[in-house]
């Protein structure tokens, strides 16, 4: 049908998009916990930066393993308000969905593996959850990232009330419903996963905040924390990663050369919106990038006392349909 989309179409590509940003807030946590450990914090000073991550972004779970998979750092808690008890087993007899994230525990220090699953019903409460982890960068070990299917529980506003995510999210459980269900709704799609984009970006942003405190207080150059950003870009989708001093110049970068103009990306000297009493966000739309046409996306975070933001940049193909070219692109096809 010309003009229209499969909605298990859309729901697949939510999927991936999810996939990408989730990988690199996995990434982004394995960097953090290595310098948190290496500034000397122990579990529960961790466990509160990662309750903090989780309670000012739509990040849900995370979960961080020693050599044994076994978890003594997450957010989750159990009923009596203790960090969740759980290890990650190699039986799939034992563990259907958590077992798939075993592996993990013996790839290299250096390597780049990832496991990214699809939404589907976990162990611990039969509930519906998407996961994606990745290794550790210090010692092994598994560090996951974890979204509730629900989005719009997440405090997203109505940008997900729409029917065409209704239908989207539906998919992910019984995606043979959807197999003859069209949509030419394409400019609310896009506007839906441009939010969702949008607020993952935000996760990765509040995440690598946390890395550069720890990194810092660890003792870690700017040598050191640059190669970090560097690899983290380089083994997930983000194109970019900049924290920023006061006055807007990098102090730390995965890429200092591709900062230009308004380091927050908002076009203009006019404060982000605040999204609680800690932080700014600043989020302009997808725009064609000056120096190649490019489209991209940047989102930028930044203290309320705008001591430092953190900016973060994803290249947005043009046959996504995150793109507002998406349609030009499908249709050249």
């Amino acid at each position: 049908m010309m003009g229209t989309i499969s909605l298990a179409t859309v729901a697949r590509a939510l999927d991936t998009m999810l996939d990408g940003e989730m990988t690199a807030q996995a990434r982004i946590a394995a960097q953090l916990v290595a310098a948190a450990e290496a500034a000397g914090h122990d579990a529960g000073r961790l466990i509160e930066t990662l309750d903090t991550v989780a309670a000012g972004t739509v990040l849900d779970e995370i979960w961080v393993s020693d050599d044994r998979g076994v978890v003594y750092l997450t957010n989750v808690r159990d009923a009596a308000g203790a960090p969740m008890p759980f290890r990650f087993q190699a039986d799939p007899a034992v563990q259907p969905q958590a077992f798939a994230f075993h592996g993990l525990l013996a790839c290299p220090l250096d390597g780049d593996d990832v496991v990214a699953q699809a939404a589907q019903v976990r162990e611990i409460d039969n509930e519906v959850y998407k996961y994606v982890g990745v290794g550790g960068v210090d010692r092994h070990r598994i560090v996951q990232v974890g979204n509730a299917l629900a989005f719009e529980e997440q405090g997203l506003g109505d940008v997900y009330t729409s029917p065409v995510m209704t239908a989207v999210l539906a998919a992910f459980g019984e995606p043979e419903l959807l197999s003859n269900s069209h949509t030419n709704r394409l400019a609310e799609i896009r506007a839906v996963f441009e939010a969702i984009l949008g607020r993952q970006m935000v996760v990765q942003a509040v995440l690598v905040d946390a890395f550069a405190g720890a990194a810092e207080a660890a003792g870690w150059t700017a040598e050191e924390i640059d190669g970090r950003l560097r690899r983290i870009v380089r083994s997930s989708p983000d194109g970019e990663i900049h924290v920023l001093g006061p006055g807007g110049d990098p102090v730390y970068s995965s890429r200092p050369e591709t900062l230009t103009g308004d380091p927050r990306g908002a076009g203009d000297d006019a404060p982000g919106p605040l999204v609680d009493e800690t932080q700014r966000v600043w989020e302009p739309p997808i725009a064609p990038r000056a120096s190649d046409g490019a489209l991209c996306k940047t989102v930028t975070v930044a203290g309320a006392r705008m001591a430092r933001a953190v900016r973060v940049g994803f290249r947005v193909d043009d046959g996504s349909l995150v793109s507002p070219r998406f349609r030009a692109a499908a249709s050249a096809e």
